[in-house]
């Protein structure tokens, strides 16, 4: 619930010792939805909670693309869209491609704040790192 900030600590918290007992929690850190095109920048308080937990963090990169190859904005989920319609998109668009890229898991103990592991983490979705570890593809 990113509109209540206060909740915030809490919420860390609560997902430093989900983490701490060995269970695996998906983030999407950029705080907000994007076309498809574009790419935000990463929040850093989920990363407070990988260091809190001391456990390393496994950028994730999902691109979708049209049949000719093209970033396709199909599955954008913006502004006042709702993730129903967003997921309605994906599962009725012809010829949608799922790439999935896992990169190389970041140390939390090579990162002393959650800003530098935010932006290591951040930098391996957006590609500016090193190739990811491997590649998949789905056609939708």
């Amino acid at each position: 619930e990113r509109d209540r900030l206060r909740a915030l600590p809490d919420t860390v918290d609560a997902i430093a010792r989900v983490l701490a007992a060995g269970a695996a929690v998906a983030a999407f850190p950029e705080g907000s939805t994007w076309c498809g095109r574009a790419q935000g920048p990463f929040s850093r308080a989920v990363f407070q909670a990988a260091l809190d937990a001391g456990v390393p963090v496994q950028p994730v990169r999902i691109r979708y693309r049209s049949g000719e190859r093209a970033v396709s904005t199909t599955p954008a989920f913006v502004g006042v869209d709702t993730l129903l319609a967003s997921l309605w998109r994906v599962a009725s668009a012809r010829g949608l491609t799922a790439e999935v890229e896992v990169c190389p898991a970041v140390s939390p103990g090579r990162h002393r704040d959650r800003r530098s592991l935010a932006r290591a983490a951040e930098s391996a979705v957006h590609g500016h790192q090193a190739k990811a570890l491997s590649k998949s593809a789905y056609a939708l």
